[in-house]
């Protein structure tokens, strides 16, 4: 099952350039970044160089794991030390702490590539290569690689069961000599299977997946001939991924009947809810989202009046002039509760007066203003990250896309068109150089095509592109860059695909996914977020378009506060028709 599908490159004829004015960088002075460094047990690591990218300033982490280095925001500090990986982190702010964890360097290039691979196969390519690939079998959880899992099997080829006796145990014995059959045992009626290690007392039988179907009675109705593929998972193997019940073993098999059903394009719905292990049950059933809240809000939240609440406000700021996620707190809970947008605004006076040169914090206003339709607002807090980044591919989408989002789609095209002149002067590589994630390139075919009349002489370009579009498209943006997180999309089918955010690729906060049409029905999107190396929240937006690219083209904008690392949670479901 193919659980989320990206979007590939694109051949496009080329685009006119229009040039705008220039918008240079503003200069910052040096401020202060401290931190810790330490390995992923958390033990403090000495002598780690650290060093500012295309610069000679540099440090040394001290006995324990602590430094103090002097940069600017949107400096990339350079850490290294024998024997661990080396890590890049771009500066967001200074001043700043920021925590890294390295990592020992055991693991071959080629290893970590093909892991790499492995990450991204779907259940749908596994489906389609197992009549040529005798490692794959399917379970009532998916297909598994022998090969590439790390669950040990033993899989036994159909043809090699020699038809023998009343049922297929008698052949299968003969390749799995350690497995015991009790057939006749008067205190236990029936037929009992026994792997190795695991005695009659214990009542340590093995666990049947027959076609996707978990039951307890060995299929002693199936003959040598009914069967396509078998897999045997011993006591660890089988514990850990069907639960407790699988604690005595499980032999998995696929018929001939099925496989058949499956070659003809009926594909069984490998899932049975009922046998989830824990492990799984956390993995696709986490606990929803609740926003953290900090103990300054309760007070404002248990407001009965919107008076009530400005005076509260009017109260607290004063001791929050330093705290620029108590002004975002306020201002979402101002708009949310009471929708008051004119009186919203003074609360973020702090913000753009004090902290206008903190770019996670100007997003995170700018992702705020989004979400309740002030467009124009949040357009020109682009406009100003746009100055500080400018060398930065991320702050020349957000600008174009802020443009489209206030309904000048002229300028947005400017912007677009701005973007490509200057790509080869970004300090990161644009969008497009990675190939896997053509988000400027979607949205500004996406507006030309919504808005013909008037960019008539980009018609021939939409027409002669390969669109292929989706119903549904989801897009996740992050205003700090060195967050991490890794989504989870959970299908209507009960499979799932992950995706990984990248900290260590430098000025990109957004990805984009496409939900087929062949996978219909609800999907859950989960997170699990382990911080941005700082102690301050990550602000996660997700833009939801439905029906993209037709004229009926809607969107809903979400907005989510991460603060607790390791918070494993579910962000929301969304319904593809």
């Amino acid at each position: 099952m193919n659980i989320y599908r990206e979007v590939f490159a694109k051949s496009t004829q080329p685009f006119f350039i229009l040039f705008l004015s220039l918008l240079f960088p503003v200069q910052e002075s040096h401020a202060q970044v401290t931190g810790r460094v330490s390995d992923l047990n958390h033990q403090a690591i000495p002598q780690v160089n650290i060093g500012i990218k295309e610069t000679k300033r540099g440090t040394q982490t001290d006995a324990r794991g602590e430094y103090t280095i002097m940069a600017n925001p949107g400096e990339i500090l350079l850490f290294s030390h024998i024997g661990m990986q080396p890590v890049e982190i771009h500066v967001e702010r200074s001043p700043s702490v920021i925590n890294v964890e390295m990592q020992a360097t055991s693991i071959p290039l080629e290893e970590a590539e093909i892991e790499t691979w492995r990450r991204h196969k779907t259940q749908k390519d596994l489906l389609a290569e197992y009549p040529e690939n005798k490692n794959l079998i399917k379970t009532a959880w998916g297909s598994l690689d022998k090969e590439h899992s790390s669950t040990y099997m033993r899989i036994i080829d159909g043809k090699d069961l020699i038809p023998a006796g009343t049922d297929f145990f008698y052949s299968l014995q003969a390749h799995i000599p350690y497995m015991r059959i009790v057939r006749y045992d008067p205190a236990r009626p029936g037929v009992h299977v026994y792997l190795r290690g695991f005695s009659f007392m214990n009542n340590s039988s093995a666990l049947f997946d027959v076609d996707g179907f978990i039951q307890n009675d060995p299929p002693t109705y199936l003959s040598s001939n009914d069967i396509d593929r078998i897999a045997v998972l011993e006591h660890n193997a089988g514990l850990g991924r069907y639960g407790p019940q699988g604690g005595g073993g499980v032999i998995v098999i696929n018929t001939k009947a099925q496989t058949w059903m499956d070659d003809m394009g009926i594909i069984r719905t490998y899932n049975n809810r009922s046998l989830a292990d824990s492990l799984l049950r956390e993995a696709t059933h986490p606990e929803p989202y609740r926003p953290h809240t900090p103990s300054y809000m309760n007070e404002l939240i248990e407001a009965s009046t919107e008076k009530q609440a400005q005076t509260l406000f009017a109260s607290q700021k004063e001791a929050y002039l330093k705290n620029p996620y108590y002004f975002l707190e306020a201002y979402d809970y101002f708009l949310s509760r009471w929708g008051n947008k004119e009186k919203s605004n003074e609360m973020i006076r702090p913000i753009l007066d004090d902290f206008s040169n903190d770019v996670p914090v100007l997003k995170a206003l700018a992702y705020l203003q989004q979400k309740y339709g002030k467009h124009e607002s949040a357009l020109n807090v682009y406009l100003e990250i746009l100055k500080l980044r400018y060398d930065q591919a991320q702050s020349h989408r957000d600008v174009a896309n802020a443009y489209a989002e206030a309904g000048d789609v002229k300028k947005a095209m400017m912007s677009y068109t701005q973007y490509i002149h200057v790509s080869d002067q970004l300090t990161n590589p644009p969008f497009d150089a990675y190939g896997d994630d053509l988000l400027i390139t979607t949205e500004m075919l996406n507006m030309i095509e919504r808005n013909k009349e008037d960019f008539p002489a980009y018609n021939d370009l939409v027409s002669a592109t390969d669109h292929d579009y989706t119903q549904t498209r989801l897009v996740f943006e992050w205003n700090n860059q060195e967050a991490e997180f890794e989504l989870q999309f959970v299908s209507p089918d009960g499979y799932y695909d992950t995706w990984s955010s990248e900290p260590d690729k430098p000025g990109y906060g957004s990805k984009q996914f496409f939900i087929d049409q062949e996978n219909t029905g609800v999907w859950q999107i989960n997170i699990d977020y382990t911080g941005n190396r700082s102690d301050m929240p990550t602000y996660l937006k997700v833009s939801v378009y439905h029906d993209y690219g037709l004229p009926n083209q809607g969107a809903e904008i979400k907005v989510y506060k991460l603060w607790e690392n390791h918070e494993k949670v579910q962000l929301f479901t969304v319904f593809q028709s």
